[in-house]
């Protein structure tokens, strides 16, 4: 039999005979919990209401038992597992690119392991190892990266050359392979059998657990939970509620007022599965074969081959189907075909096995291919947990552990920042783009793509007023939060998927440094208007500073004023970074990054006084209230802006050594800022005339010759003036005593107490041992190096102690600058006498020493 014939999506429908779904997974009934009707009606009151029994519900239930919340009960619409757990591959991969992930599945792996001697049930948990392949250069320096960092977290990984992985693997073939890398901590357990154990585990410790009973409604009382209504009328009442509902997360989204947005859509999700070969043994580590979308694992005693498709495809257009137990979907021959191809190529000995079943299932995905953990900025106390696109055995464990933890302490550890919900905007929940973007994220899981790249499917969901005419210009656009931003200006177009080697030079550099270079030398416009702008006013200034002064670390100035603040929460963390300026005529506009929008609204609006008193608009781009008031923000930047500064405003002088507010036109502002540490200013426009206000600016170009510039180009400047981003090199985590910028004075001896004032004073900064540092490489050929782009550990004096956050080239150095947190004793941290760093860039270390823009 040739294996071109077994490659035919045609002869395989045709000649091999496939099974009833059970003869691959047996629907675990049997072990199902359950409930009489009279137990069922006896519940009027619950403290946590759970909806969802998969593996992240019932973990949710187990952990917050475990912590003694036992007046808990988990809904469950069907039968315990009958979402996506039940036909989940079961692999519980511990090598992860991002920190919180990782300790999720860390977590996962030591729970499932040791469930079995709480609960007298096996999860089926295995250390089985894990290997994972790189057949380009590109994948085997993605791999060498990955490693280095497990290594430091604690992960044990080893690389392995093509020999070695066969020897590890003796089934496969490694005649295209480069080299890879060896997880031996990696397994594999049971789904179901795992849901039944947490589910006891649970039970044992007082939770209830009732299935056949779907959530009708959630309903709320000033703003947060107080209860639920199922479909039988019921009415539950509670403090908690978990939105754990898997596939049907969204829907449930949708059922009480206001509605919960959770962004993510299910797609099909395919798998093979061959019986046994006689003389073949595949209980060794399974296998990622990311180049070719492939994991490969045993299944009782035969073998399992799935994949990650590079197209997807969306399932449940037309909404929840009516029986949503136990799902599967019709096979898709055409879609697994190329797949199998790679298969065959990687197994050699496929061609002589027999297929038992092709599996074709749901699983949800969402927009950036993170789980949505934490709590809904729509309604108090409402929780969400869902979207592990494919890997909820993987996460679930963790994420069950570290929501309890969330909910019962009032706050989340520092592992849940990259997963929190709040990282979304309502405009993400939107079906047409959820369906649109998830036709490419099931296949961006295993693709290779250069750093900072951007998603093609599911864009221009929300373009600012100069979308269409810098595009016209030849603007190479990004999104954040849902916003198209100008990156950099090339009439050639995005050349970042041209290029050989991803993780070098970029191909954007000459570009961004002639943008750098108009910024520093002459003057340039930036579309700044991708930010998530509110605007408060009221009748009385006396209520309305005090508000702000209480939320705002730094004090305000009177109108006319701009002031970079943090806003921070009771433990003086740092809830949002934000710019608060005083209009001329005593309104307040607050601006934040785009990123920032949803936690920061969320922030505001729960400060709010009852009373409204004030005046709350959300102005942001995407916003409800964009069309009608929303400013666009064009930044103009370098030594000559003040000239254009003076053609705006016939003739005033721009006091550059001041940030102020002035009055521009019937409706504008211009703020004496650029938000990068540069000289010029903000120009604030009504979004309606911000292309004729664009076109006058650009008519000054015969005089100034003004250059369109993007945001690649301010990064740099950024990083030039010691100016790190929120979200990315610092968080919510961090506290002023770690960040400490020269922008942000955090006043102590203001008249009005700041939320988070003296959890600040009670920390001195020496007895702070976690700092957010900035190094400059020192040994890095910025040509022909790899170069850094977060996510490489740190080291000082030859021990590791924290992860670089971002990087950037710096051209009046001439090398690369880049934020990274450490832990370690401050005086080691801050001296330049003795503190030997390094960065290790996938597997090679480079010497590296303190920046400061003051020394450079």
């Amino acid at each position: 039999m040739q294996s071109t014939l077994l490659g035919s999506a045609r002869w395989l429908r045709q000649n091999w005979q496939l099974g009833h779904l059970s003869t691959l997974r047996k629907t675990p009934r049997g072990r199902h919990l359950s409930t009489s009707s009279s137990h069922e009606s006896s519940i009027n009151n619950a403290q946590v209401v759970i909806c969802g029994g998969g593996i992240a519900g019932t973990s949710l239930a187990y952990h917050l038992a475990k912590r003694g919340w036992k007046d808990v009960l988990l809904l469950e619409q069907g039968s315990l597992a009958c979402g996506t757990t039940w036909h989940a591959a079961g692999l519980v991969g511990l090598v992860k690119g991002d920190s919180g992930q990782g300790e999720l599945a860390k977590y996962s792996a030591n729970l499932y392991e040791t469930l079995e001697q709480e609960t007298g049930l096996s999860t089926g948990y295995k250390r089985t190892g894990a290997l994972f392949l790189a057949t380009t250069e590109n994948r085997m320096i993605q791999l060498k990266r990955l490693a280095v960092r497990a290594r430091c977290e604690g992960v044990d990984c080893h690389l392995l050359n093509p020999g070695e992985l066969q020897d590890v693997v003796p089934w496969i073939s490694v005649d295209d392979v480069l080299g890879g890398i060896y997880s031996p901590r990696d397994g594999v357990t049971e789904p179901t059998n795992t849901v039944m154990a947490l589910a006891r585990g649970a039970t044992n410790k007082g939770v209830t657990i009732l299935e056949k009973v779907e959530v009708k409604q959630v309903l709320t009382e000033s703003g947060r939970v107080s209860g639920v209504e199922t479909e039988d009328g019921q009415v539950i009442q509670c403090q908690y509620f978990v939105n754990a509902a898997g596939l049907w997360a969204r829907n449930v989204g949708q059922r009480s007022n206001p509605s919960v947005s959770v962004p993510l859509q299910a797609n099909q999700h395919q798998y093979a599965v061959f019986k046994p070969k006689q003389g073949v043994d595949f209980n060794t580590p399974y296998v990622r074969d990311w180049d070719h979308g492939l994991y490969i694992r045993e299944w009782s005693e035969g073998i399992m081959a799935g994949i990650f498709a590079q197209n997807g495809k969306p399932v449940f257009l037309d909404g929840k189907p009516p029986v949503s137990e136990f799902m599967s979907l019709p096979d898709d021959w055409d879609a697994f075909d190329p797949h199998f191809q790679s298969f065959l190529k990687r197994v050699p000995c496929a061609k002589d096995l027999e297929l038992r079943q092709l599996f074709n299932g749901p699983e949800s995905f969402t927009p950036d291919m993170q789980p949505l953990v934490g709590q809904a900025p729509e309604i108090r106390n409402y929780f969400v947990m869902a979207g592990f696109h494919s890997q909820g055995v993987t996460f679930g464990g963790g994420a069950g552990k570290y929501l309890a933890d969330w909910i019962i302490d009032g706050k989340p550890s520092k592992h849940m920042a990259s997963l929190d919900i709040k990282r979304f905007a309502p405009h993400h929940n939107r079906l047409r783009y959820l369906q649109e973007r998830a036709t490419e994220t099931e296949g961006r899981s295993y693709k290779l793509s250069p750093p900072n790249s951007e998603f093609e499917k599911g864009r221009k969901l929300c373009c600012t007023a100069l979308y269409g005419t810098l595009s016209r210009s030849g603007a190479v656009f990004g999104e954040t939060m849902g916003m198209e931003l100008p990156l950099y200006f090339d009439k050639k177009g995005n050349q970042s998927d041209k290029q050989d080697n991803v993780w070098g030079k970029p191909a954007w550099f000459d570009t961004v440094l002639a943008e750098y270079q108009a910024c520093q030398q002459n003057v340039a416009v930036v579309d700044l208007s991708a930010m998530a702008v509110f605007e408060l006013q009221s009748s009385s200034a006396e209520c309305l500073n005090p508000f702000l002064q209480k939320l705002c670390a730094t004090s305000l100035g009177s109108p006319g004023s701009c002031t970079n603040t943090w806003m921070l929460n009771g433990d003086a963390n740092i809830v949002s970074d934000c710019v608060v300026t005083c209009t001329p005529d005593s309104r307040y506009i607050i601006m934040s990054s785009a990123k920032q929008w949803t936690a920061t609204k969320a922030w505001l609006t729960k400060h709010l006084p009852e009373d409204q008193s004030i005046v709350f608009k959300d102005l942001t781009p995407g916003s409800e209230a964009y069309k009608m008031g929303c400013y666009s923000i064009l930044g103009v930047i370098g030594p000559k802006a003040e000239k254009v500064f003076k053609k705006l405003t016939d003739g005033q002088d721009m006091n550059s050594d001041e940030v102020g507010c002035y009055k521009y036109g019937s409706n504008g502002h211009i703020i004496t800022t650029t938000l990068c540490g540069a000289k010029g200013f903000l120009l604030l426009l009504p979004h309606q005339i911000a292309e004729v206000e664009y076109n006058q600016l650009m008519s000054c170009n015969q005089d100034l010759k003004i250059k369109n510039v993007g945001h690649y180009a301010l990064r740099w400047i950024q990083a030039e003036n010691d100016m790190p981003s929120y979200g990315t090199d610092y968080n919510r985590n961090n506290t002023p005593r770690e960040v400490k910028l020269a922008t942000h004075q955090i006043d102590l001896q203001k008249s009005f107490e700041f939320i988070g004032q003296k959890a600040v004073a009670a920390t001195k900064s020496e007895e702070t041992t976690r700092q957010l540092i900035h190094l400059a490489l020192n040994n890095h050929n910025v040509n022909s190096d790899i170069w850094p782009w977060g996510s490489e550990p740190i080291y000082l004096n030859d021990k590791v102690v924290g992860m670089t956050t971002s990087a950037s080239y710096s051209p009046a150095n001439e090398r690369i600058l880049f934020w990274g947190q450490v832990e370690a004793n401050r005086d080691d941290m801050v001296s330049s006498e003795g503190a030997a760093y390094e960065v290790d860039i996938a597997g090679k270390r480079y010497k590296a020493e303190l920046y400061s823009n003051s020394t450079s």
